[in-house]
């Protein structure tokens, strides 16, 4: 899968009214890997002492990634209360730590 098609398929659910931040992982698991066809992406991977993020990044069974997807209309850069201490507390436990910033891709496709 290419980025048009993440998006295209990320549209679809936006524009079913009924998408909710959990919609979009499918599009994004699938992203990942066809990038990568050795990467294993895991949603929803087992609680941490940390917390529960939403995609976990193996190669070979090592863990690699972590990823925190949040909703479309969340501003990953002006977090608020809870998602910014999550965020502090997801990027001291993990070193190689992200949100992924659908909002941003998604603003743009929906605007073009």
């Amino acid at each position: 899968m290419d980025i048009a098609g993440y998006l295209d398929q990320v549209r679809a659910k936006f524009e079913s009214g009924q998408a909710t931040e959990h919609s979009y992982r499918p599009a994004l698991q699938g992203l990942f890997q066809s990038i990568d066809e050795n990467l294993t992406v895991i949603n929803e991977p087992k609680r941490t002492d940390v917390g529960m993020v939403d995609c976990l990044f193996q190669r070979d069974g090592i863990d690699i990634g972590w990823c925190e997807a949040k909703d479309i209309d969340k501003d990953n850069i002006k977090l608020k209360g809870y998602s910014v201490e999550q965020r502090k507390r997801y990027e001291k436990a993990f070193t190689n730590f992200d949100h992924w910033p659908q909002s941003k891709y998604v603003d743009a496709m929906l605007k073009a």
